[in-house]
């Protein structure tokens, strides 16, 4: 008779390894042995068929325990959690980011307690067991994929234990978009932003399900502080973390919502720290470098006109282009939004401008003083529409403009980064999570 193909991926394993046994010859002891073990995974099947044989997968466990489904059935408590593999994909612009990794359910069902002689029953998936599940949702989400499914879901797998004392673990494969409204970039690029995230079960009041979390704060704590999530320049670290937390159902027609209008669910605050080089350091350093090649065009001679205008015109739009990226890097701001980075690279921007206005007053005071020159000489009679000789001369100074801008711009720009700094602080931002 044809062996029934097993059930489990324990069993998949040993009768692939039980044909290349047979196809290498190996000994019927060996072949026995195989045969035991897939034996035991089918056996999976018939404990859970006997378990299931009177169940009602409508009725949560609280609720079969009454008898009922009466509302007084006490609430039943539902533990997750989340292994996060990655968090990636950080979206300032749309305020997102994307999150890999496995979403972990763990319940007690009276109704699945069965013979402790064996360890523990695993399936491959939940919607074939016929068993009563949690479905949990994540407010927050713009895209969710959970679970085995199928398509490119099916192999990142999908796991269901059942223990002796009726105890279920739900583990499932996660890649989910988050919404995040907590970005604030007014301290940019010194921010740091909070955001919230939350797993619910909407179609359940807080009297038919509590939601808690598996794993106490200070334990992630420690795994996070030996491990810390980083995606390119963002590192995040955990805030807070709340439990059986009563939040208002958004988003569901008022008459498909519970009576109460609220669900269970539990929450998380986490912060995202900056911690690239680029977003920091690298702008601003550029930007006062600029600031330095448009002084030391003050250096060079007045009578090498392109050089001058090409160095001081060059700073200018450097700078100008980079304040173009940071806005570009942002959500649409508001008229009142101020943000410190744009406003550090605008006054750069203003100080390079000004480099290009000075050699314009530099040229003008040259050719100023060179008409003094020649109404100096006794032969060359003086223009019809010449200024008096006193403003003349006041303004034909500006030549040695130069000569002061070599001393003042440097310190200027540099008690403009200092007062940029100091006013740092005033910038608006977030302090935590601003909730749900």
């Amino acid at each position: 008779a044809p062996r029934r193909p097993p059930f489990s991926p324990l069993g998949r394993a040993l009768a692939t390894a039980a044909a290349h046994a047979e196809h290498r010859g190996a000994t019927r002891s060996t072949m026995a042995v195989f045969a035991l073990a897939t034996v035991a995974a089918v056996s999976q099947r018939d404990i859970l068929s006997n378990l299931t044989a009177s169940y009602d997968a409508s009725m949560r466990p609280g609720q079969a325990l009454e008898g009922s489904c009466a509302a007084e059935a006490a609430p039943d408590r539902v533990n997750v959690e989340t292994d996060v593999s990655v968090i990636h994909t950080i979206n300032q612009v749309s305020k997102s980011y994307r999150l890999d990794g496995y979403l972990i359910a763990s319940w007690s069902d009276p109704r699945l307690v069965f013979d402790a002689s064996c360890q523990r029953l695993h399936f491959g998936a939940m919607k074939d067991l016929g068993i009563w599940a949690p479905q949990l949702n994540f407010p927050h989400a713009r895209s969710l994929t959970v679970g085995g499914g199928s398509g490119k879901m099916a192999a990142d797998g999908e796991s269901v234990y059942i223990h002796p004392d009726g105890k279920v673990d739900w583990i499932r494969a996660m890649h989910v978009e988050m919404y995040c409204g907590g970005f604030s970039f007014g301290k940019l690029p010194y921010d740091i932003q909070y955001c919230d995230f939350s797993i619910a079960s909407l179609g359940s009041s807080p009297q038919d399900l509590e939601l808690y979390w598996l794993v106490s704060n200070e334990i992630l704590q420690m795994k996070v502080d030996a491990d810390p999530f980083t995606s390119g320049e963002w590192a995040a670290h955990p805030v807070s973390r709340q439990s059986n937390q009563s939040i208002p159902i958004l988003g569901i027609p008022p008459a498909l919502r519970n009576p109460l209008g609220t669900t269970s669910a539990v929450t998380m605050c986490f912060s995202l720290t900056r911690s690239s080089y680029t977003s920091s350091t690298l702008t601003i350093l550029v930007a006062v470098l600029l600031v330095l090649a448009s002084w030391s065009g003050f250096f060079i001679s007045p009578a090498a006109a392109p050089a001058r205008i090409a160095l001081a015109f060059l700073c200018f739009l450097m700078v100008l282009n980079n304040l173009y990226a940071v806005y570009r890097s942002l959500p649409q701001l508001q008229s009142d939004d101020r943000v410190w980075l744009s406003d550090f690279l605008i006054g750069t921007m203003v100080f390079n401008f000004l480099a290009l206005l000075e050699y314009a007053a530099v040229n003008a005071g040259m050719r100023l003083k060179a008409n003094l020159d020649k109404q100096d000489k006794p032969d060359k009679p003086a223009s019809k529409f010449a200024l008096p000789s006193s403003a003349q001369r006041r303004l034909a100074d500006c030549a040695r403009l130069d000569e002061v801008m070599r001393v003042f711009f440097p310190l200027a720009y540099f008690l403009y980064m200092g007062i940029m700094y100091a006013v740092l602080p005033l910038y608006p931002h977030n302090e935590g999570c601003i909730g749900i």
